[in-house]
């Protein structure tokens, strides 16, 4: 067997590619599947759980791992939604919730509730004219 760089090359590239199909291209995405799985989990289960379905081959679960701990994990660590210890590959979901994960954000919430208040004091004035 001869060792030939390229073709070694093309299967990296094969698998690289094949790992973006598995990893959520939105962080959004990726911290849902996080929510889904009892935190703390190791890099190694986050990877099962994406592959799951498919059972790809080794080197694209390898590519999959890799592109989570080198790449994805990483930022969503920096952004303090989920606590990512590099070392020891162990990912936790951070407790703190962000303006993301509200159902409803501060500014919808004040235009509601002005148009609720503008809504009751045109019938509290509609009941006065009436009467």
């Amino acid at each position: 067997m001869v060792y030939s760089p390229e073709s070694d090359r093309s299967t990296n590239e094969g698998d690289e590619t094949r790992a973006r199909e598995f990893v959520p291209e939105s962080d959004a995405a990726l911290v849902s599947v996080l929510d889904e799985m009892n935190t703390p989990v190791t890099v190694d289960e986050v990877a099962d759980e994406l592959v799951e379905p498919a059972r790809p081959t080794i080197e694209t679960w390898a590519a999959v791992h890799e592109r989570l701990h080198q790449d994805r994990l990483p930022v969503l660590d920096a952004a303090d939604t989920i606590e990512f210890d590099e070392t020891q590959g162990l990912i936790e979901r951070s407790t703190g919730r962000t303006n993301e994960d509200r159902l409803i954000s501060p500014s919808v919430l004040v235009a509601l509730s002005l148009g609720l208040l503008c809504i009751v004091i045109a019938l509290v004035l509609v009941t006065i004219l009436i009467s």
